[in-house]
């Protein structure tokens, strides 16, 4: 009995504490409640968090002060009201009576034994709080009306509203902060700034980017902010606007705001910019011309190149100073260059080259190396090679300048070979300064390459230096052109005649020159070049640019046979006088040809169907005695070329056996079987007369009509194109070799005083029946 009586009072302690809570707990819940309904409304914020922290802490205090724990005298009375006990019985099974006597003892056993029953039976019930005399005018059920009705109201956004609650108060970063964050990247990158995303959380830059933090909505004061550990400084932009901005260099972190309420925290990852990847597609190798180096090349560089440059020096003398050539398209990925390098000291050596390719980082890349041999300048005065030996010594070795001095002096005070007094007397101040030392002898490799210009070319220097500056400016008025920026037709129409000017003026030079050395001058003709350069100009003015530059290409090998142009050996000259002979008989016979195919093909000869095994008419005897006559006048010329020395051209024999082929036809009788043999012919005769053009321009003859040859520059590829036979126009474009020959043709038969067979015979050509 005593042990059932503690668990009935143990269960009654909790039940009075559970109720005692609950009554505890109104107001503090009241308030809860209520903070709930604002927050689902809308109407939260740092005063409502304020406000309801203050006013829940206010009434737990409150709660707790008048909090009562039950007492043991109540835990009885709880057992004995949960039980219908009457009289009290539990205090009654606390009492010890007296000593019993006689008929006492069986009335107190029987009181006992009622009261154990008493007990038995007895129970506790659940927690049943009062909250009616505490709350009379159910103000509880009014708050759970009221968040019910805000939950239904909130909606969607209930869940996010709640989820804001467990935020702590942002008692220090203000209504509404907001942080814009951007990543600036290097001004050689020429990229847009970065926004970094409110969500990003690893952000990457690179080396030399800055970041940059504007804060807004940070009340009256600047935020903390830490970057990499340290504070992080903001400049005032206005009331509660703040800005910093920060360089980086290494990877760090960016945090900003206090513990309780970041704003913005994210990592940047920080990367070095890569320096370029640069390599030879075509190894550095001599030109054809024998004066330039010839190479191509690639990059990879994801920000582009600011420069590019081929760096060589000497096998012979590794410890030289390296020479540098800045190529010409030195911010491309990839091209292909010639350059002139006969300025260079170590011209004639073999040398090893790199290539250097430069980004905007200013970070350097270097290729493979690559070993190639420098086209040696052709000197024949002996004063020049031997300013040209001194040049190259003090190149490779700077220690023998006092023995090249006094070697320059005695160049001076006799000159090995000829030149005028104006050079002599140049070599003798230069040798004196270069002697003494100082400003007057700086850089003297570069002195010294014109002391050998000038006397190498004797008298004709300063012509050749007015006709070098003529074409220079001339070339850069037509890249302006292919850059968009085309000159007028009286500014191009100014620099031709200066080059007119100067190029009559450099020939005079010459051919007194060549006259004092019993040599004879090279003929040149501007017509060529003055056509080739307007016709750039209206390509470009046309969009035209790609045919626009290859011209571009062909002008700048016939201003380079201009520049270089010197006076012949009576070899030279009688090499080329074999050429012009030859090229004007190909040209005559080129017309006799034309001239009989047009015969042939006559309309007004008996119809030219298939007349083969029929008796030949004394007409077509005739046109086949004509061929003959033709076929015997190409096996001349190339007798007369080849005692001449001029190499057998392939072109002339598929000549002879077309002619062969269309006399045989013509003696047949089968004249429609004559005209395509007769047409091979013409195309024969073509290519040799093109191929003695290209073979006329590599012996330096001047700025001729190149172009029409197999090898002239200006084609497809590096040397241009073999001249093909026959062209097939199907689909071809606008811009296509084969639309330029049609173009070319018409343009030929439309010109005013044309003879009738050359009409006949372009019509016949661009394939019309009339």
């Amino acid at each position: 009995m005593v042990s059932r009586l503690a668990r009935l009072r143990r269960r009654a302690r909790i039940v009075l504490w559970v109720e005692a809570l609950a009554i505890a707990a109104m107001v503090p819940v009241g308030v809860i409640v209520l903070f709930l309904i604002l927050a689902l409304t809308g109407a939260g914020g740092w005063i409502v968090d304020i406000l309801g922290l203050a006013g829940l802490a206010a009434t737990v205090w409150q709660a707790y002060r008048r909090f009562r724990a039950p007492e043991p005298a109540a835990i009885d009375r709880r057992i004995e009201r949960d039980s219908g006990l009457a009289h009290r019985p539990i205090a009654a099974i606390e009492d010890r009576p007296a000593p019993l006597e006689g008929a006492e003892a069986p009335l107190w056993a029987a009181y006992r034994a009622r009261l154990d029953r008493a007990i038995a039976g007895a129970k506790v019930g659940v927690p049943a709080p009062d909250f009616a005399a505490h709350d009379p005018f159910a103000l509880r059920a009014l708050l759970l009306l009221g968040l019910i009705a805000a939950w239904i109201a909130a909606g969607p956004q209930a869940g996010s509203r709640l989820a804001g609650l467990l935020a702590p108060p942002r008692l220090f970063a203000g209504p509404a902060m907001s942080v814009q964050a951007w990543i600036t990247p290097p001004r050689w990158t020429r990229g847009a700034p970065r926004l970094i995303g409110a969500r990003d959380r690893i952000v990457h830059a690179l080396a030399g980017s800055s970041l940059s933090l504007i804060v807004t909505g940070a009340g009256g004061g600047a935020p903390a902010a830490w970057i990499g550990g340290k504070p992080l400084g903001f400049a005032t932009l206005d009331r509660g606007s703040y800005r910093a901005t920060q360089p980086l260099l290494v990877s760090t972190r960016v945090v900003v705001g206090p513990f309780w309420h970041r704003a913005a925290r994210f990592r940047i990852d920080v990367t070095a910019p890569t320096p370029p990847l640069i390599g030879f597609t075509v190894p550095p190798h001599p030109d054809a011309d024998g004066r330039r180096i010839d190479l191509s090349w690639r990059a990879e560089s994801r920000y582009g190149l600011k420069s590019l440059a081929l760096r060589y020096l000497p096998v012979s003398a590794p410890n030289a100073r390296t020479e540098s050539a800045s190529l010409a398209r030195g911010k491309r990925l990839s091209g292909a260059a010639r350059l002139d390098l006969l300025a260079s000291p170590y011209a004639g050596l073999a040398v090893s080259g790199r290539l250097a390719a430069i980004n905007p980082a200013n970070l350097t890349g270097r290729s493979a190396e690559a070993k190639f041999t420098l086209p040696a300048p052709h000197l024949v005065n002996r004063t020049a090679q031997a300013l040209e030996d001194v040049r190259r010594a003090l190149a490779l070795t700077p220690t023998l300048r006092p023995a090249l001095a006094k070697t320059l002096i005695a160049i001076g005070q006799s000159p090995p070979g000829a030149v005028t007094p104006g050079t002599g007397k140049a070599i003798r101040r230069f040798a004196a300064a270069f002697a003494a030392g100082g400003g007057k002898a700086a850089h003297p490799e570069a002195q010294l390459w014109t002391l050998v210009q000038r006397a190498e070319q004797g008298a004709a220097y300063r012509s050749a230096q007015q006709l070098d500056a003529a074409r220079r400016a001339l070339e850069q008025a037509l890249e302006r052109a292919l850059d968009g920026r085309p000159e007028t037709a009286r500014q191009l129409r100014a620099l031709l005649d200066r080059l007119n000017r100067t190029t009559e003026a450099h020939l005079s030079a010459l051919a007194q020159q060549a006259q004092a050395r019993n040599q004879q001058a090279q003929p040149m003709s501007m017509s060529a070049i003055d056509r080739l350069a307007q016709r750039i100009a209206h390509e470009a003015a046309a969009g035209e640019e790609a045919q626009a530059r290859r011209d571009m290409r062909r002008l700048r090998h016939m201003l380079n046979q201009l520049q270089n142009a010197a006076p012949m050996s009576a070899a030279q000259a009688a090499a080329q006088r074999a050429e012009q002979n030859a090229a004007q008989a190909l040209s005559r016979l080129m017309r006799r040809e034309s001239r009989l195919m047009d015969r042939t093909g006559r309309r007004s000869l008996p119809p030219m169907g298939n007349t083969a095994g029929q008796k030949p008419g004394p007409r077509s005897q005739a046109l086949a005695q004509e061929q003959q006559g033709l076929q015997m006048a190409l096996q001349a010329i190339r007798q007369a070329m080849a005692n001449a020395g001029l190499p057998a051209m392939p072109e002339l024999g598929n000549g002879k056996r077309a002619m062969a082929g269309a006399e045989a036809h013509l003696k047949a009788g089968d004249r429609a079987g004559a005209v395509p043999p007769e047409r091979a012919a013409i195309t024969a005769l073509q290519q040799a007369s093109g191929a003695l053009q290209s073979m006329q321009a590599g012996h330096g003859t001047g700025g001729g009509p190149v172009g029409l040859g197999r090898h002239a520059p200006g084609g497809h590829g590096e040397f241009g194109n073999e001249n093909r036979g026959v062209l097939s126009l199907g689909r071809a474009g606008a811009h296509s070799e084969a639309r330029q020959i049609e173009n070319e043709l018409i343009r030929r038969d439309a010109e005013p005083g044309l003879p009738p067979p050359a009409h006949l015979y372009y019509h016949r050509l661009l394939g019309n029946r009339f």
